[in-house]
């Protein structure tokens, strides 16, 4: 069996020389590394070369182009049986390939496979140079959701599945959409390419994930981490994670598909996250969901983008009085009526909160509207102070078993 690892990437060689070395550290061989250069001005060419491995292919883009679009360059130039998709920030664990491989011979010929996935918040030298000011010397934790528990490979039945694909709809996070939590097969692939290209909208992952889910009849979860993604200063989770959802757009190169779309009656000023993800459900409406009866939900999309404007109104303090004002003129009375009398009192009060019990209010705030975090409860105790070292230490250490 071939795998194939998809490594779009763009200005971040010095991430990218260890997720590459997680791939060429595993006790499997049978492996190809795509890497699609987004038009970097770092030499990911010359470094490519000085690997001279011929299981690392290496394309260039002409110019700066959108991440879904570059994502895609990597998939078509893939040929394995499986692919993982991987940020140049992420790596692979040890024994990534054997491991499935294993699992496989007790559940074969999955359709694609979702694993866990260690999240690591590299560290900052000084407080202000932390990838999160609350997390200053980084972190490893362990994703966590509601549906996969236990440590054990199993096929996931049909309703499940549908219950998440359901849950992107609605605007609830019910497992992490990132790529890197899916091994797919060959045959997944070409069955959603028939309506078009694998990976679509400004969030590749947010359209491919929910689809994977719905079209999928083999899904094999092995709820172990297997995976590591990081999150960098040169990361857009460092954008999200720190609010600055504009220079995320442009990290991502985005603009031009946020602008040139046809909800502009149904969005509210906001998060273009929130935009990104009406996107990426309306795509999934228009190829899969739409033929099984499932619509995204666009009062909840809506609900989400009036929360982040009060929050940041009333709480943050970090949006002005015009920007509130031109959000209530959009907003229906209704939307008014429910929301726009209770959200400003409920942020101005929990600015009395005493600042730990805030950030824990925070925290339960975004669980009970449906957001995917990272919980702080499934960390691992110990600075680590890159990805490698992570690979290493889990290595020496056995901690892949958290």
């Amino acid at each position: 069996m071939k795998f194939s690892v998809l490594l779009p990437t763009r200005n971040r060689l010095e991430y990218l020389r260890y997720a590459v070395d997680t791939v060429r550290r595993q006790d499997y061989d049978k492996w190809e590394i795509i890497i699609s250069d987004n038009h970097s001005e770092d030499d990911i060419a010359g470094y490519v070369a000085e690997l001279a491995d011929p299981r690392i292919r290496y394309v260039r883009t002409e110019s700066f182009v959108p991440v879904t679009e570059n994502w895609n360059n990597a998939l078509d130039l893939s040929t394995g049986d499986y692919v993982v998709m991987l940020g140049d920030d992420d790596g692979l664990l040890p024994g990534y390939f054997s491991r499935l491989m294993a699992a496989m011979r007790d559940y074969p010929d999955p359709d694609f496979v979702y694993v866990s996935a260690l999240f690591f918040a590299y560290p900052g030298v000084t407080r202000k140079e932390a990838v999160l000011p609350d997390a200053p010397d980084g972190f490893l934790r362990t994703d966590q959701n509601r549906f996969f528990s236990g440590d054990k490979p199993y096929w996931l039945d049909a309703d499940t599945a549908r219950g998440i694909a359901r849950g992107y709809l609605d605007f609830r996070m019910p497992v992490a959409s990132n790529m890197q939590f899916s091994l797919i097969s060959r045959r997944a692939i070409a069955a959603m390419k028939a309506v078009g290209p694998f990976f679509q909208s400004p969030y590749p992952d947010f359209y491919a994930t929910p689809a994977l889910f719905l079209t999928s009849t083999r899904i094999l979860v092995y709820p172990k981490p297997f995976v590591v993604i990081g999150i960098t200063p040169k990361s857009y989770g460092f954008f999200h994670f720190n609010n600055r959802s504009g220079d995320g757009v442009d990290f991502l190169n985005n603009n031009g598909a946020l602008a040139a779309d046809d909800t502009d009656a149904i969005r509210l000023p906001g998060t273009s996250y929130n935009d990104s993800w009406l996107l990426a459900m309306k795509a999934f409406e228009t190829n899969f969901s739409g033929a099984r009866g499932m619509a995204p939900d666009i009062r909840r999309y809506r609900f989400l983008q009036i929360v982040y404007c009060y929050k940041h109104g009333y709480f943050d303090r970090s949006i002005a009085p015009a920007a509130l004002a031109t959000l209530k003129a959009r907003m229906t009375l209704g939307e008014r009526l429910t929301w726009g009398i209770a959200l400003p009192i409920g942020f101005s009060l929990l600015r009395l909160v005493p600042t730990g019990l805030r950030t824990t209010v925070i925290s339960r705030l975004r669980r009970l509207i449906g957001q995917h975090a990272i919980s702080d409860e499934a960390a691992i105790a110990k600075r680590f102070e890159s990805l490698i070292d992570v690979y290493a230490q889990i290595d020496a250490h056995g901690m892949a078993s958290v």
